[in-house]
């Protein structure tokens, strides 16, 4: 999960981090306390808001509303601002880059750094340190040693996979040298968040998350068995996915447009979840208006119950039918294969509510995303002709 600028400040200083005074602005009428000169900056997730007129200097309070109307009115990379900062400026001598981030390759944090911060920083020399101690690399990082570990204490403590200031600059307060972080970019390990009381709302970066995104990303809250709805995007087409594995469900989702198939939405469940997510993730996908139908999609699993997750989608079928007052006539087409597959097929047999059309691990993903908009195709004519399809 990426943090917004202001809420990897609002950490940063929770750890000792100085960072400038700032305002939190939510609504157009809203007016800063802070005097100019001062920063306009919008809140998105996206990055190069400088050079795309997202970081605005106020130097009176006649600027400050001709400035906070035309940034409001603005996109960035496809994101509307909800949110604008107004942040004292700062004077400061020098500007460095830093990030703090996890070194696969070595299994432990590594931190990048030059001298030479601000914006175009991608194309210059970066250092690399190994923060793990056993290397000896720290005592070699030209910053204060308090400030590493103030760094280190925030990104272990908040399962941070990725902890960047761009600029850290040298300022001074009071006649003393200080260092500040200009700006934050923070990504949590959202895996993580029951170990925490983060209250970050859901967000998507390029768009605002739909009622369906975000319903979806709560299934996982509280429970770790498995995952369900993490991954939630809700698409321009009428064939719901149901998907089971990462890997596998962006296969299937291409293999289904690339038989001229139109999802509905992406989606996925993995890591052997219980029935109760799979019944509750069903019901977001099929609130979708106009499917034609529903597309139970996933590779040969090693260890997720079948039987199990299968129930589920049958449970959540039934409930969207009832309490969401859905007609789910159209054909939904199940390709599974793994753990309890055989029990899982023979319950399917025997439920008689709906159109089902199953397959074993013996049907390519291919031929399932052929099958499904062939059932597909055909379910729309009837429904153009005014047929009942059962």
């Amino acid at each position: 999960m990426t943090l917004y600028e202001f809420e990897g400040k609002e950490l940063l200083n929770k750890y000792g981090i100085t960072v400038p005074r700032f305002e939190i602005l939510d609504s157009a009428e809203a007016v800063p306390s802070v005097s100019p000169p001062f920063f306009l900056k919008v809140q998105v997730l996206s990055g190069k808001r400088a050079a795309s007129g997202g970081i605005v200097e106020v130097k009176n309070k006649k600027d400050f509303f001709s400035a906070t109307k035309t940034i409001r009115s603005k996109k960035f990379n496809g994101e509307t601002p909800q949110k604008i900062i107004a942040e004292e400026k700062i004077s400061f001598t020098r500007e460095h880059y830093l990030s703090v981030y996890y070194d696969t390759a070595r299994r432990s944090p590594a931190l990048l750094y030059t001298i030479d911060g601000g914006s175009g920083v991608e194309k210059r020399k970066i250092e690399k340190y190994s923060l793990r101690a056993e290397d000896g690399e720290m005592g070699n990082i030209p910053l204060p040693r308090p400030l590493i570990d103030k760094l280190l204490s925030l990104f272990f403590s908040e399962d941070c996979v990725l902890l960047e200031i761009n600029p850290l600059v040298e300022s001074e307060k009071n006649g003393k040298k200080i260092w500040m972080a200009l700006d934050a970019k923070i990504k949590l390990d959202s895996t993580a968040s029951g170990r925490h009381d983060w209250n970050y709302p859901p967000r998507s970066s390029g768009h605002a998350p739909t009622l369906r995104e975000i319903e979806a990303k709560k299934i996982d809250d509280g429970d770790y068995r498995g995952t369900a709805g993490s991954s939630f995007f809700d698409m321009e087409g009428d064939i719901g996915i149901l998907a089971s594995g990462g890997g596998a469900s962006l296969m299937a989702l291409d293999a289904l447009i690339k038989k001229k198939g139109k999802p509905a939405n992406y989606t996925e469940y993995s890591g052997n979840p219980s029935k109760e997510k799979v019944e509750k993730l069903t019901k977001i996908v099929l609130s979708k208006p106009g499917l034609s139908g529903l597309w139970v999609i996933g590779g040969v699993a090693n260890f997720t119950d079948i039987y199990e997750t299968l129930s589920g989608l049958v449970d959540g079928l039934k409930k969207a039918r009832q309490e969401l007052s859905l007609t789910i006539d159209y054909p939904i087409v199940i390709r599974r294969g793994g753990p309890r597959d055989e029990e899982a097929f023979a319950m399917l047999a025997e439920v008689k509510d709906f159109d089902f059309h199953i397959y074993g691990r013996e049907t390519s993903i291919s031929k399932s995303a052929e099958e499904m908009v062939r059932l597909s195709n055909i379910y729309k004519k009837i429904k153009k002709s005014g047929v009942k399809s059962r």
